[in-house]
């Protein structure tokens, strides 16, 4: 497996892994209410690309992950007890971890995690912060493993859902 940045031209491939995740994680037990039409967006993937964001996970000539790192806090964080005090851009946001279905369980989120965390550090990323969907108990089985310290709750208003307000969890790792 090779981790690179994502280009413009790997962007159908990206759209198709949230898609896929999305519909394969629908009314399951694990539904991070990601949804075709929703988020991720195919523009707000776009900007990620554009903007040197997003890294994929290739097999081959096969995109089989992505995620995204970035510095938006976003709106939910609201004012958590965080591990490390600093600014927004001293943090890597580390968001939209993606594995086509059929390569789950070998180890790759882990690798596009740690891919993430290096970058950050390398561009001298003083922590990174992410968030799971608090019944997403795999993802963040993951996180906890890697170091990552639960640091608040919330619910987030993801949308036209049956039920749009869902709770989720906020974790860091202090990278120094």
């Amino acid at each position: 497996m090779h981790i690179r940045p994502a280009t413009m031209q790997d962007h159908a491939s990206i759209m198709d892994l949230y898609y896929e995740a999305a519909d394969a994680m629908a009314n399951t037990p694990y539904d991070c209410c990601w949804r075709r039409g929703g988020h991720p967006s195919p523009t707000f993937v776009q900007s990620l690309i554009e903007q040197g964001n997003m890294l994929v996970a290739q097999q081959q000539q096969e995109l089989i992950g992505a995620v995204a790192i970035d510095h938006d806090l976003g709106h939910d964080y609201g004012d958590l007890p965080w591990l490390v005090n600093t600014s927004a851009d001293r943090v890597a946001v580390i968001h939209l971890l993606v594995i086509r279905q059929d390569h789950r369980g070998k180890g790759l989120s882990r690798s596009l995690l740690r891919a993430c965390m290096e970058r950050a550090r390398t561009a001298g990323m003083l922590t990174a912060r992410l968030d799971a969907t608090a019944n997403n108990r795999p993802a963040i089985a993951l996180y906890t493993s890697e170091g990552f310290v639960q640091v608040g709750t919330g619910t987030i208003d993801v949308g036209p859902l049956e039920n749009p307000h869902v709770p989720f969890v906020v974790l860091e790792k202090s990278l120094s």
